[in-house]
């Protein structure tokens, strides 16, 4: 008994770390919240190095963000959350922006915004 509790307690804390990793990766791929200035003023050092048909779309966001056209926008980062090529940090970007521009269309949903129940109604029936 004496030689096999160290491998017990080997096999109890490997089991214990197997089972917290699979949280801790989920935890850190969940985008975080930004704010609209953080989006737009973030924009041209994010994307300064991408193509110009990326940079344009990034711009497209700042623009409708700026004329709170969330459904735009959200469009707009949809379509650049596609685009080929993205470093992992603006992919970063695009996933947390995308969330934070999200929560505003379905404010202005809830609002009765028609423009945005089309922008919901079809991400649902294309996801």
């Amino acid at each position: 008994m004496k030689n096999r509790l160290p491998a017990l307690l080997r096999t109890l804390c490997l089991a214990a770390l197997a089972a917290t990793l699979p949280a801790c990766e989920r935890e850190a791929k969940q985008p975080g919240a930004l704010t609209n200035e953080q989006i737009t003023g973030s924009v041209p050092e994010v994307f300064k190095g991408a193509d110009p048909e990326t940079r344009q779309l990034a711009a497209d966001v700042v623009d409708a963000i700026g004329k709170q056209d969330y459904p735009t926008a959200w469009a707009k980062l949809q379509e650049l959350n596609g685009r080929p090529g993205l470093t992992d940090a603006q992919k970063e970007f695009v996933a947390s922006s995308i969330a934070s521009v999200g929560a505003e269309v379905n404010k202005a949903e809830e609002t009765g915004n028609e423009e945005a129940q089309q922008a919901l109604e079809f991400h649902r029936a294309n996801k």
